[in-house]
């Protein structure tokens, strides 16, 4: 049987026409597949901590606020709204010292918190009482395995009962080094100790905000002041484990980078004027924004 010229142009025609569609449907399950890797796979985190259209003001759920033995330099007005919208209000040791001190500062009337814990290397025994006297559950945590800041994290735990969707740290930056290493560990340790919960964790100063970002795919949305004002933001490093970080929406966005000590640090980085900052990560990393120009 003879094949026709005919024949064999529709041959070669339908075996290109395969080709084709082999071809698209190939890409079309790499597509899938590389989309899988970050909806799927890789897990999704969405932050916004800040309130979008309040200035300086936060969006937090239902907060644990800790007080830490450091200065509170954050504006009278601001801190008392936090220490009221708080679901729990703890301070650690000489924190509660710092904060009856803020108090007294700014003529603002005695309010107690809801816990005081540590081992009370750096408070009086009147000031302990005193809170006591007024309801104050008071814990001493003398273990010296563990700092302060993650025995309250214990005990916040333990008393609380709502579900937490956040833990605000208050606390400043300056002053002695392996303090803020420290604290910068136990809110990597918040993680495991809240791990029922998903709460979040955030380092809060006068002028900045930090937390740790986890592996995965990171939407961080941006307030329009921080924006205009072209405030300051950071990409460090945080464990051994080399990392691979994308970005969107900063002014000088990272492309499977590696931010590491010896290399690449994203310092003084800013934003693009997007409303968003998309990042993905594949290992563990320290996310710092600036919210209020230093004075």
């Amino acid at each position: 049987m003879e094949i026709s010229a005919y024949q064999c142009d529709l041959a070669e025609v339908l075996r290109d026409n395969y080709c084709l569609v082999v071809n698209d449907l190939a890409k079309r399950a790499l597509l899938t597949t590389e989309r899988s890797i970050i909806t799927g796979i890789m897990e999704c985190f969405s932050w916004s901590p800040l309130d979008l259209s309040k200035k300086y003001q936060f969006n937090l759920g239902n907060y644990a606020l800790i007080i830490l033995n450091r200065p509170i330099v954050l504006p009278p007005n601001e801190m008392m709204t936090l220490w009221k919208e708080a679901t729990i209000r703890t301070t650690v040791d000489g924190g509660t010292t710092r904060w009856f001190d803020f108090l007294k500062q700014h003529n603002i009337d005695v309010t107690f918190p809801d816990i005081v814990s540590g081992d009370f290397d750096s408070i009086s025994s009147s000031l302990l009482n005193t809170c006591e006297e007024n309801g104050v559950y008071v814990e001493k945590t003398p273990d010296q395995n563990y700092t302060d800041f993650e025995k309250s994290l214990y005990i916040i735990k333990q008393r609380c009962d709502k579900k937490l969707d956040s833990l605000l740290v208050i606390l400043d930056v300056s002053g002695r080094l392996d303090h803020t290493f420290s604290n910068l560990n136990t809110l990597h340790r918040t993680r495991s100790i809240f791990s029922d919960y998903h709460t979040k964790a955030y380092l809060l100063t006068s002028v900045s905000l930090t937390w740790i970002l986890n592996p995965g795919h990171h939407t961080i949305s941006i307030p329009s002041y921080i924006r205009d004002e072209e405030e300051w933001c950071g990409i460090l490093p945080f464990t051994p484990v080399k990392n691979h970080i994308t970005t969107t929406g900063l002014k000088w966005n990272l492309d499977k980078q590696t931010v590491e000590f010896g290399g690449l640090i994203s310092s003084s980085n800013t934003y693009d004027g997007s409303p968003e900052v998309t990042l993905t990560t594949d290992a563990e990393i320290i996310w710092c924004m600036g919210y209020r120009k230093e004075t």
